[in-house]
């Protein structure tokens, strides 16, 4: 049996008038990939709070790593040590051989619907998601465990899963049935999983690398640092909604 974390994000489009993108993400391991995780990141945590004074059971996690907010906020001003500690993560989790699997639907802002938009959004791009694991899962001959993020819709976005998975022998559904993925699915605090925190900085620096990608020439040294530290899990990603083609140098420092 295999397990999948899953995570979502939502990138703000960097044009006025164009649209966002939501995103949901999957960290397919199997049990010696995720105890190597678990150990590789908490032996990383440790090490961070030693040097630096973060919270012992900090939470990796993109956002918060990149604006210096709740357990990252001692981190502020040290922005070259924080990409440091964000790319260790990132060759842990390369070192792994885990397989990431992104999918993102574009939805506008601004309008009235736009709330049921961002819901919708969730549930396609999880549709979308579980298509691709499924297929893996089925390819490997393996069932799929999925522990996700909870969301406030968990069950409404299950049940509506669990319906197409329950038709799928209605021509329409065919395509997906979801024969390898386990019901119930698991919703779970992020802090207390460390694939679900791993899966959320490689979605969270996936999705900044795909908008640093779209500004061709324009890139920003930032920008570049964002392409460096998303390229090093470029091998693990299979199949995605996710493009960031620029190659930079990787660099073998941590801290």
């Amino acid at each position: 049996m295999l397990k999948a974390y899953i995570d979502e994000s939502y990138t703000l489009p960097s044009v006025r008038g164009a649209r966002g993108i939501y995103y949901v993400g999957s960290l397919l391991v199997d049990e010696q990939q995720d105890e190597y995780i678990n150990r590789e990141l908490s032996a990383l945590r440790e090490n961070v709070h030693r040097k630096f004074g973060i919270p012992q059971d900090a939470e990796f996690h993109g956002h918060c790593m990149f604006h210096y907010k709740d357990d990252w906020e001692c981190m502020y001003g040290l922005h070259k040590q924080t990409h440091g500690i964000y790319k260790a993560a990132m060759r842990i989790l390369a070192d792994s051989g885990g397989i990431l699997t992104f999918r993102g639907i574009r939805i506008e802002q601004g309008n009235e619907e736009y709330q049921w938009k961002v819901r919708e959004a969730h549930g396609l791009a999880l549709q979308h998601c579980l298509d691709r694991i499924n297929f893996i899962g089925e390819s490997l001959q393996e069932d799929i465990l999925i522990i996700a993020d909870k969301v406030e819709d968990a069950a409404a976005q299950e049940g509506r899963i669990r319906y197409i998975q329950e038709n799928a022998s209605h021509e329409e559904y065919e395509k997906r049935a979801l024969a390898n993925i386990l019901f119930p699915f698991h919703w779970e605090d992020s802090r207390e999983f460390v694939g679900l925190q791993m899966v959320d900085m490689a979605l969270f620096i996936s999705a900044r690398a795909a908008s640093a990608e779209a500004k061709g020439n324009d890139k920003s040294q930032g920008d570049k640092a964002v392409l460096a530290t998303a390229n090093i899990i470029k091998s693990n990603i299979r199949n995605s909604g996710v493009v960031f083609a620029e190659k930079q140098k990787i660099t073998n420092e941590i801290f």
